[in-house]
Parts: structure tokens; sequence; C-alpha cells
């Protein structure tokens, strides 16, 4: 599907806010029944392949290439405890090029910087107490990393590629908004990474070999994105972050 301007993408957008996933696939056709299961999966088919019409790839280009605008649809969820709702996991865009990173010295200058310059959020919140095709879409926008934000970038990446060419595994707690975190079925021996399962290695120009990773934006970060860019006050109660429910479009 082809839009001639951001506003009219936006405009297409904006119609997912309050409709389930059986209210969208309504509108454009029924899914086959083997995908209505409780994952994320159900969620990124519905809304990319099926709503936005992108085809099911890894390119490096942006979603809306034309338009220079990646889609990423994420899930929040609901913590009745507390009556807020948070960002269920982090928010992961691609994986990890361990030589890209010790030859490019600004986060700009990484492919990683096309999935992250211009990015329409469709949030939904996920509910396991429900069937998949309940959950509702409750909010979606546009963003892109103002000065603070891409400043904070470039202070993760700095740290990321410093490791990098000094040879040391990645960790995600090394970084406050921009991280990287494990992107394989598991099993990755982080003090031998060489008698790692192959699936979870990447290649690594020290090390020869480090854990197969994906970029991401933090859990934390992430919420205080959405609520940043959508206008709305974060509310902490104990050690919990998150958004008031009338806040999104429930």
């Amino acid at each position: 599907m082809q839009f001639g301007s951001e506003s009219e993408l936006m405009a297409f957008a904006k119609k997912l806010e309050g409709r389930r996933f059986s209210e969208i696939s309504e509108s454009i056709g029924m899914l086959d029944e083997n995908h209505r299961k409780h994952t994320k999966g159900v969620a990124a088919k519905v809304v990319e392949t099926e709503y936005f019409g992108i085809p099911s790839n890894s390119s490096e280009k942006p979603d809306f290439e034309d338009l220079g605008i990646e889609l990423k649809v994420s899930p929040l969820r609901y913590l009745e405890r507390v009556d807020l709702y948070t960002t269920k996991e982090r928010n992961v865009i691609k994986m990890v090029d361990y030589n890209e990173i010790a030859e490019t010295v600004h986060w700009t200058g990484m492919k990683v910087s096309q999935k992250l310059q211009r990015v329409l959020y469709v949030l939904y919140v996920h509910d396991n107490n429900v069937n998949a095709w309940d959950w509702k879409v409750v909010k979606t926008f546009l963003w892109s990393p103002n000065s603070s934000q891409s400043a904070k970038i470039q202070s993760d990446y700095e740290i990321m590629r410093k490791k990098v060419l000094a040879g040391e595994n990645l960790r995600e707690g090394d970084h406050t908004f921009f991280a990287t975190c494990p992107k394989h079925g598991g099993g990755y021996l982080k003090n031998t990474p060489k008698q790692s399962p192959r699936s979870s290695l990447a290649i690594h120009p020290v090390m020869e070999f480090a854990e197969k990773r994906g970029y991401c934006i933090k859990r934390e970060a992430f919420i205080e994105l959405i609520a940043d860019s959508i206008g709305s006050p974060l509310e902490k109660i104990g050690r919990t972050i998150g958004i008031k429910p009338d806040n999104l479009e429930l």
C-alpha cells in the first residue's frame, strides 16, 4: 500500500485506535485460524501485513521507504494493582552487526539509524486472559529522536562500541536508553563463546564470535518515550512507571 504523504499515512493509522484485532480483520479479510494465538505475532501480522500491506521481510530500509518511516507494533500490559499501563517488553529494532559497530563512530552512520529516524508506533494491549483476537489497539503516533534522545543514543552507542573494540561481551545493563539484548534460542556461553551453539553466535571483529544480539530501546526508556510522544504524564507507584488508562483509547 502506497501513501503519498505523512499525513495520509497517519490518517490511515489513526483509524486503528480503539479497535480490536477482530474488528480490524473484518475490514481486511479474515486471517488463517492458525494465527489466533496468544503471541505478538498475531498483532504484527494483522497490522503490518494485512492492514498496511507491508510484506514480511528483513529489509534494511524503512517499512514506508518513500516516507522514510519505520513501523513498529508494540504491546502494552495493564497492571491492575497500580492501575497503570506499561511496556510489556523492550522495543527490539534489528540485529547487531559487530563489524559495523567497530567501523562506525556515530550512531547516525549505522544501518540501524534508518529504522530509528522516523517511527510509526502502533500500541496495543496484550492480555493473556482473552483471545488475541480481542486485543485492542490503544494508540498510534509518530516518533523521531529529539536532541536529548539522540545524545542518549550516542552515549549508549559509545559504550557499546568501546566494549566491541575491547573484545568484551555486551550487556543491556550498561545502557540507559539504547541497548542490545540476546536474540537467539539460548545456550550462549559468555566465558567460552566458541563453545556455544552456532545459532547463538554472530561474527565479531575481535572475539571472532560473540553472542547474537539485537539493538533495542530499553523497556523503561520506551514507556518514557511513549508518554512524551502522546503528551501523557508518567505515574510512578512503587517501582512501577506507567500511564493511566484515561490517556489511552480503551
